[in-house]
């Protein structure tokens, strides 16, 4: 996103090249806005089946309201959802009241966080509609995603001290919809269990393991949730590691050490068309 162009470019991470640039929203996206306003950064929704069809969703809220304006690289053009009301935000010193980088997507769905943490805006991508159920006390003071199960049920991870608990997404018979505690387990053994061999320095492992704020979950993606060490912005130099912990089996596994001080958001490539459905020489043979 490009804001003194007030332009948007579609970035390839593998061919490190852009792809289209297009401005920045209509003019018409604040038209019949209620007081202050705001705009979140830009989501990028794409297509399994045609990688080159894209939708690029922007959000705007103002006092009491929230929208969604949308582009199409099939028509090349903005189009513009009405004014939609939502549970009254807590009052905060500012006039933005949702997260602009607690921005996550699922199965289909884009999530963002009012910055109290009470309510989760979720829109439905198919059917462009807005929901906003209400978040449990245990979110308020922690790091979390949203993501997905390995059988693409949507899920929330959040780490609570050296304790990572999943939350899941329910409708209950009166068509309410919640966020239910599913399970919280312990991960003081796991850390150090896979950290054990990597660290020579005792007081450095004992350090991180026994620090309860050095366990922050960056994304949720097919069944695993990503974890690191300590916050991003942070000095490089101090051990950090990423980590996947597998949903199933609440098992981690060692990624890599950092070595940089930045935001990461996990790249999930996809199997090339050579190795889809066409295995070859890599076939399991039938028995005899």
């Amino acid at each position: 996103m490009y804001w003194d162009d007030s332009s948007l470019v579609v970035f390839n991470p593998l061919t490190r090249r852009s792809a289209d640039a297009f401005d920045l929203g209509p003019e018409d996206m604040f038209e019949d806005r209620r007081g202050h306003y705001a705009q979140l950064n830009s989501r990028l929704l794409f297509s399994d089946e045609d990688p080159t069809s894209f939708r690029v969703v922007l959000l705007a809220h103002d006092e009491s309201r929230i929208r969604a304006t949308v582009f199409s690289s099939e028509t090349g053009e903005w189009s513009v959802l009405p004014w939609v009301d939502v549970p009254a935000p807590v009052s905060s010193d500012d006039n933005c009241w949702i997260q602009n980088e607690a921005s996550m997507q699922a199965n289909g769905f884009l999530y963002w966080v009012y910055e109290d943490r009470r309510h989760l805006i979720s829109l439905d991508t198919g059917m462009m509609e807005f929901s906003v159920p209400e978040l449990p006390p245990c979110l308020r003071h922690c790091s979390f995603d949203v993501g997905e199960t390995k059988d693409a049920a949507p899920c929330i991870v959040y780490s609570d001290q050296l304790s990572v608990g999943v939350l899941m997404h329910i409708r209950d018979n009166d068509g309410v919809e919640r966020w239910m505690l599913d399970r919280v387990v312990p991960l003081g053994t796991e850390l150090q269990r896979v950290l054990r061999g990597e660290m020579t320095d005792t007081n450095a492992l004992n350090h991180l393991v026994d620090d309860p704020s050095e366990l922050n979950v960056l994304a949720v993606r097919d069944g695993y949730a990503y974890l690191a060490t300590s916050l991003m912005y942070h000095d490089p130099q101090t051990p950090c590691w990423f980590l996947s912990l597998c949903l199933e089996t609440m098992q981690l596994e060692r990624l890599f050490r950092r070595t940089f001080d930045n935001a990461i958001h996990p790249y999930i490539m996809a199997w090339p068309p050579c190795l889809v459905g066409n295995y070859g020489s890599f076939a399991h043979e039938d028995a005899p």
